[in-house]
């Protein structure tokens, strides 16, 4: 009877340790430390650029694209919680739409459908793309799908520095 409470309680103690998973970016699991991540990036192929605020930047391929900005995004414990991605930026709605489209079909093909989706115009719909992509860069409309795994979401929208559009894929870990 004391060989098996031995066995059970070991095997709870070792249980949560294995059983947290961890979204992965590229193959690499998100987890460890930003220097750790970045050099498991690193051995992907992804180039060390900087570091702001903490907050490690590389760059490489990522979903068929290259120069794909990755950001290493640390928790308050100091370890890696999320990745953001940017897609290059698009001078034109068509290329920026065939982005996300091309991203989203990748992303539901590995988590399923899309928990949240929102793709809609504020004050459209236009004839036009010009008028599409002026609508982005107004904050006039919001393209947005979120997928949800036991290990965590992943948030694909279209942003706007400016002028400058693209496509940013956010990967979370679960809490």
């Amino acid at each position: 009877m004391k060989k098996i409470l031995l066995t059970l309680a070991v095997a709870l103690a070792v249980l949560p340790a294995t059983a947290q998973k961890h979204l992965s970016f590229n193959k690499v699991e998100i987890k460890g430390t930003t220097d750790e991540m970045t050099a498991a990036l690193g051995k992907k192929g992804f180039k060390y650029e900087e570091t702001n605020d903490g907050v490690p930047l590389v760059i490489g391929k990522y979903a068929g694209y290259s120069d794909v900005e990755v950001n290493i995004i640390p928790g308050d414990d100091g370890q890696v919680c999320a990745i953001r991605a940017e897609i290059p930026p698009r001078l034109s709605w068509v290329k920026l739409e065939n982005d996300y489209t091309t991203i989203k079909a990748l992303l539901a093909k590995q988590f399923g459908k899309p928990v949240e989706e929102v793709e809609k115009f504020d004050g459209g719909p236009f004839e036009e793309s010009s008028e599409k992509l002026v609508c982005l860069i107004k904050n006039k409309c919001t393209f947005r799908s979120v997928f949800e795994s036991a290990e965590g979401k992943v948030t694909l929208t279209l942003k706007h520095q400016g002028p400058i559009c693209f496509v940013c894929v956010l990967y979370e870990n679960a809490l």
